[in-house]
């Protein structure tokens, strides 16, 4: 088959899809659907020559993904609704199956800035200077070895409510809710509630798995 026709064929696919040529970072195990706000970001250094993002079966997703850096990955098991919300990542994010996860969401795998001064002082004077001169990619050169990132992981059956943030080094175990506006700092134990900032648990629930 000719490159043109290749072209062709990969745009016919991805307008089927719901995904535009642009997400062609996605590599999707099934018949997921994607809602209008669906997008996929990432720094310019980063390659999409491999799958960055993993999507299972029969999920709808109107989620904004950011990838940080070239190592970043996400993954999206099957039956997994996602409203408008974002998952950023420098490291790595992973959803399991039959996850419900309300809008206003904010999965954040990292600390995007150095505990230290100096460093975040360099940043500012990184960002300005990139965007002057890597046509508006402010992060095209930003140093993130002395940025903290850990990965997160929401396992099976989990409810994340609305305006929640799930930050570095979470996991939210099976069956787990997380109440609204709530920030999860810390692992949330299989089938409770959690709420709160920082998230406590406010209530055992039953596992009838």
């Amino acid at each position: 088959m000719s490159s043109e026709m290749n072209k062709i064929v990969n745009y016919l696919l991805n307008r089927i899809l719901g995904v535009t040529k642009r997400y062609s970072a996605v590599l999707q195990a099934g018949d997921s659907k994607f809602l209008p706000n669906f997008s996929i970001n990432k720094n310019r250094s980063t390659s999409l020559q491999e799958h960055k993002v993993v999507i299972g079966d029969k999920c709808l997703l109107g989620v904004s993904v950011f990838l940080e850096t070239p190592e970043a990955k996400v993954e999206i098991g099957d039956r997994v609704y996602m409203g408008n919300s974002s998952i950023i990542a420098k490291t790595g994010i992973i959803l399991g199956n039959d996850i419900m996860v309300a809008w206003g969401v904010t999965f954040y795998d990292h600390d995007s800035h150095s505990l230290n001064y100096k460093d975040r002082d360099m940043d500012i004077q990184q960002t300005y200077a990139d965007y002057l001169s890597e046509k508006g990619n402010y992060l095209k050169n930003k140093k993130w070895d002395v940025v903290n990132s850990k990965p997160i992981k929401i396992e099976d059956h989990a409810w994340i409510g609305a305006e929640s943030m799930i930050l570095k080094g979470v996991t939210v175990g099976v069956g787990a809710i997380v109440g609204a506006r709530s920030v999860v700092t810390k692992d949330v134990p299989p089938f409770c509630i959690v709420a709160g900032n920082p998230a406590k648990i406010v209530r055992q629930l039953e596992n009838n798995l």
